[in-house]
């Protein structure tokens, strides 16, 4: 259950949650399903969706990267997708930022390796839109785009 929720709980200590605290509840049960889905999906193609887009790195200038880095990237890059599948699953993208993507970008910067992390985040993205359905590439996207934007920019 994500911070909102948990907040709007809490605040409530003594009393009914009105219809506005409520609505959230509404928002995340009428979209449960997809997210359910979306979680078994990346959990079942995990591998796969890395691997291919680890191979379509190989074919870039990042080459090196994969060649010298290569297990370490794909244990990157599925541990990516388990917080990923977490964060869509809760609908927590806050947790998502705050507890895996600060730490990942600290990482990628020390190792000076963001460029080609970008790329290969790019290539992921663009596995998950060939290989999930819709509604769970679209989930998936909005936390992958969030990677991309920090290790691209910073922020």
């Amino acid at each position: 259950m994500n911070n909102t929720l948990m907040d709007a709980i809490k605040e409530a200590d003594g009393r009914y949650l009105n219809d506005i605290e409520l609505r959230s509840f509404d928002e995340l049960a009428t979209a449960f399903q997809t997210r359910v889905a979306t979680y078994t999906s990346i959990k079942e193609q995990n591998k796969t969706l890395v691997l291919n887009a680890l191979r379509r790195l190989i074919q870039t200038p990042h080459r090196q990267v994969v060649q010298e880095h290569g297990p370490q990237c794909q244990r990157d890059m599925m541990f990516t997708l388990e917080y990923i599948a977490k964060g869509v699953l809760l609908n927590d993208q806050d947790g998502f930022m705050e507890e895996y993507l600060v730490w990942m970008q600290n990482i990628i910067r020390a190792f000076h390796r963001q460029d080609a992390c970008v790329v290969a985040y790019r290539m992921l993205k663009e596995e998950v839109r060939s290989n999930i359905p819709g509604e769970q590439a679209n989930l998936m996207g909005i936390y992958l785009d969030k990677l991309i934007e920090a290790l691209d920019t910073g922020i």
